[in-house]
């Protein structure tokens, strides 16, 4: 194909949809088709390159469309999984870790006794905390409680005692008696919480 040939149909689509006038940086449209390869020598090859460059652009916004979309629907997914189903009730963890205690406490070893009483006075400072009672630690907050808000506290007491010398003092040996009352002790003051 001549230039000519070439002029004439870039002057053809420059008229019917003033591309030449479009700039793209510096350089307007008919600028940069000179610069593509092949592009001009064969006129079939130039329709067919102008085909796939509006069915690239096309499908890259389709695809943009499909993303966006997908996107969207998995949220309606999520936002419809939470109404739908029921959310799981706090006790249920709660449960899975005192029988976790439990399991501990039940035990041969001390290590493991120790273990359970300390695990116990966590749940229980939680719950206290999740309750509301002010305190930083679990001693501030069993100094706080009123005796005729929770019946078992000096039980509570007696057995944040025993954790509190678990800890300070490396030494301390732990029977088994004194571990498993301590637990006890706590699992009445869970069960006067309504967690177990």
């Amino acid at each position: 194909m001549p230039i000519s040939d070439n002029n004439l149909i870039q002057g053809t689509i420059g008229n019917l949809y003033r591309i030449p006038d479009f700039k793209i940086g510096n350089y307007t449209f008919a600028q940069i088709l000179d610069y593509l390869p092949g592009f001009g020598q064969d006129q079939n090859w130039n329709i067919v390159k102008l085909i796939l460059v509006a069915v690239s652009v096309l499908l890259g916004i389709l695809t943009a469309i499909v993303v966006i979309k997908t996107n969207r629907l998995t949220g309606i997914k999520v936002n419809l999984v939470k109404e739908l189903l029921p959310p799981q009730p706090a006790t249920s963890g709660l449960n899975a870790r005192w029988d976790e205690i439990e399991r501990h406490i039940n035990s041969t070893r001390e290590a493991e006794w120790k273990f359970a009483v300390i695990e116990a006075d966590k749940l229980v400072d939680e719950l206290l905390k999740g309750a509301g009672f002010p305190g930083d630690t679990m001693g501030d907050r069993l100094m706080n409680i009123q005796p005729g808000q929770l019946t078992t506290l000096q039980n509570l007491w007696e057995a944040h005692k025993i954790r509190n010398r678990l800890v300070h003092d490396v030494n301390y040996f732990l029977r088994y008696t004194e571990a498993k009352r301590a637990v006890g002790l706590y699992e009445k003051t869970l069960k006067e919480l309504q967690a177990l």
